[in-house]
């Protein structure tokens, strides 16, 4: 786990699938991204392509969070893996839907769901 100002990341190697468990906490603005992006990054150079990014503990994404979450995507889909956001905060989901980021990334409930949804295929 690593604690940075607002943020706190933890990765999770979570199955022999490859999928990866992600838990971020605080806030993801601006001053945070590039930390989180640098986690994420490393997780990439690993070859781990089936990321979840549990957000429940995240109280605000700013545009340069979801800019984050696009580019991560788009890196895993050219891998045949993709990303699934789950347990988003009420503030935090208004924003995703209004954005209308459902068209692009999946949102999950629970982090059962998104390794439910990985493993149908």
């Amino acid at each position: 786990m690593r604690k940075d100002g607002s943020i706190t990341i933890e990765v999770r190697k979570q199955d022999a699938q490859g999928i990866t468990v992600v838990d971020v906490a605080g806030v993801v603005d601006t001053g945070t991204t590039l930390i989180l992006d640098e986690h994420l990054s490393a997780l990439l150079r690993e070859e781990r392509y089936k990321l979840i990014i549990n957000l429940a503990e995240v109280t605000y994404v700013s545009s340069a969070g979801w800019g984050l979450f696009i580019s991560l995507l788009q890196k895993t889909r050219e891998q045949q893996g993709d990303i699934k956001l789950v347990a988003m905060s009420q503030e935090v989901r208004n924003v995703f839907n209004m954005l209308a980021f459902s068209n692009l990334i999946s949102a999950y409930l629970t982090e059962e769901e998104a390794v439910a949804a990985f493993r149908q295929g």
